[in-house]
């Protein structure tokens, strides 16, 4: 129980990351953030080796989060700790991929948690879903790439702080009703 709530802390933390990235940036807490995120990153990474259910895709994109921030403590540029978004978008879409070679797609994981018995309609589906979260993955990782190369951290936080997070809602709820509307109409069984 104890784990999970540390996890669930750490995980809204680090939701925040933009926002504590920007907040050190604009108000000269660099460093103090770096290790405030080093430390969170740590514990993300600690409790990802513990569990493998939520070690198999957050243990790298802790790993490389820590690298970053590492990175940014070591080198003193914030630029460093301006890729974690970059990083986050590349090891999904990665992950996402990956698992279109495997029996089972990451969807489809997903989706049998609520239905084991899942129809082969619904795993040709969420192979489907799969591809559209890989794409979204790397053109949310563009997006994320082109704002650090902007240099605005302002712009920087929006994007990844906010807007990113919208748009993966939108996606999330869009597929929902999509699958929702498949089933009523009997396409998706």
């Amino acid at each position: 129980m104890l784990k999970g709530i540390v996890n669930a802390l750490i995980s809204l933390c680090l939701l925040a990351y933009p926002v504590l990235v920007y907040l050190g940036l604009s108000r000269g807490y660099e460093q103090q953030v770096a290790w405030l995120l080093a430390a969170l990153l740590t514990g993300r990474v600690l409790l990802a080796l513990r569990h493998k259910a939520i070690g198999n895709w957050l243990l790298p994109i802790s790993a490389v989060g820590l690298l970053l921030v590492l990175m940014a403590l070591m080198r003193g540029s914030s630029l460093w700790l301006q890729l974690y978004p970059v990083m986050v978008n590349l090891i999904m879409a990665i992950t996402f991929a990956l698992s279109l070679l495997q029996k089972q797609s990451m969807v489809e994981r997903f989706a049998r948690l609520q239905e084991p018995q899942l129809s082969e309609q619904g795993v040709r589906y969420t192979r489907k879903v799969t591809m559209i979260w890989c794409a979204f993955f790397v053109l949310n990782g563009i997006a994320a790439t082109y704002t650090v190369w902007l240099g605005d951290v302002a712009l920087w936080t929006w994007y990844n702080g906010f807007i990113a997070y919208v748009l993966i809602g939108l996606l999330a709820a869009s597929e929902w009703t999509y699958r929702l509307w498949l089933k009523r109409q009997g396409k998706l069984v």
